[in-house]
């Protein structure tokens, strides 16, 4: 399945995002009891520097996830949305290029000299991502079914060395990720 917005995305025409949204600190209490309604972990969402915001793209309370890029002047990021009532968009990224930002989960790792993490989980969403790291993981969330061929090429470089998983969602974007994302990462 493809989305208008990330037809849009693909445009290489804009500049990148230079800042992230403006924080909402009297939204982490709705923000934990998000996450912890879908079992996710609040503590390594705040780890890895998600927050919450209603300035991210809308008036709607949520989860700004940071992206990572390999350019620093990208400060690109999604936001979903923790509003209780249904709200039809998600997901919020701004109109900025996207160039090859991928959201990165980083696992808690024992403090130990030398220790590595040895493996990765590469899924489509930031949610995702989060629960890979949970089971000690590198967490790639690809921002959607079809993410451009340089945020595929950042994500082997991230993974390079580790035994990687790859996480299809259920509905019929997982079958863009059998067609086209894994023989990508495949011959990387």
């Amino acid at each position: 399945m493809s989305y208008d917005h990330e037809q849009k995305e693909k445009r290489h025409d804009r500049p990148y995002c230079a800042e992230l949204p403006i924080y909402n600190a009297s939204l982490y209490d709705d923000m934990e009891t998000y996450l912890k309604a879908r079992r996710l972990s609040y503590q390594l969402a705040i780890h890895n520097g998600w927050y919450p915001s209603t300035e991210a793209g809308d008036r709607h309370p949520r989860i700004v996830v940071p992206a990572t890029a390999s350019d620093p002047t990208n400060r690109y990021w999604q936001a979903r949305s923790i509003a209780s009532y249904g709200h039809s968009i998600r997901y919020q990224s701004p109109h900025a290029a996207r160039g090859d930002a991928i959201v990165v989960v980083w696992p808690y790792v024992p403090r130990i000299i030398g220790f590595r993490t040895t493996k990765g989980a590469v899924v489509e969403g930031p949610m995702d991502a989060l629960a890979a790291a949970e089971t000690g993981c590198i967490g790639i969330a690809l921002m959607g079914a079809m993410p451009p061929f340089e945020a595929l090429d950042l994500t082997v470089k991230l993974l390079t060395d580790k035994m990687v998983y790859l996480v299809l969602d259920r509905d019929p974007s997982g079958s863009a990720a059998i067609s086209r994302t894994l023989p990508y990462l495949l011959s990387k």
